[in-house]
């Protein structure tokens, strides 16, 4: 585990290894800390919108002595998965536009809260709502304990989740809106989260349209 401190100190390492300035997106715990909705975090999650770029973090925290991780075991049967780095306790995962099944979108990009530059290393934190949005496919308990933090010290714009749903389902193969009803549901009677139901409701109707027409379009 890696507390904000610990985060910080590593950023700037890398920030002083660098040459050239980088930029990423920090999501998921990592992300999360900034906002204190989390204090430690398992992974560092990264990503990058240029390979180049993820390129060169990775071979700067392999000089440092990261070694690579097979990502497979850890998101078994997903597409778009992250290089994996480790270091004792320590594990970056160093994604590339794609978030397994989530897409690093225009408007995520344009939503993000803060900035942090490290040196040459420029660290971009992605909203409350972007954060939700990334975790709602996967299928870690992890992601829905961190989800359920965020809702209960943050006023959730649902508006802004359910409309980036709809372009991740534009934009990607998948139905997302059927990825973000099934985890509401999931923290509504699994971990007993406040969801408004007029939330449930509209998403469950947008999934069942969605799915009609995909239907359709296949015959």
């Amino acid at each position: 585990m890696i507390n904000l401190e610990q985060q910080n100190e590593l950023f700037k390492l890398i920030g002083e290894k660098l040459k050239d300035k980088i930029e990423c997106y920090i999501i998921g715990g990592s992300a999360m800390m900034y906002s204190g909705f989390k204090g430690t975090t398992k992974d560092i999650d990264l990503v990058f919108e240029h390979e180049n770029d993820r390129n060169k973090i990775e071979k700067l925290l392999k000089a440092l002595g990261y070694k690579e991780r097979e990502a497979k075991i850890l998101y078994f049967r997903k597409k778009n998965t992250p290089i994996l780095l480790q270091m004792d306790e320590i594990r970056f995962d160093l994604f590339l536009r794609m978030i397994i099944s989530t897409e690093l979108s225009d408007n995520m990009k344009s939503r993000m809260r803060e900035i942090y530059e490290y040196g040459n290393f420029i660290v971009k934190v992605l909203a409350p709502e972007d954060l939700i949005i990334t975790k709602c496919a996967t299928e870690r308990s992890g992601d829905r304990k961190d989800v359920a933090e965020i809702i209960k010290n943050y006023n959730v714009n649902w508006d802004i989740i359910i409309n980036e749903s709809i372009h991740q389902a534009e934009a990607t193969p998948y139905v997302f809106p059927i990825f973000l009803y099934d985890f509401l549901c999931e923290l509504r009677d699994d971990l007993k989260i406040d969801i408004p139901k007029e939330v449930i409701d509209r998403i469950m109707h947008i999934s069942e349209e969605m799915m009609i027409k995909r239907v359709k379009k296949s015959k």
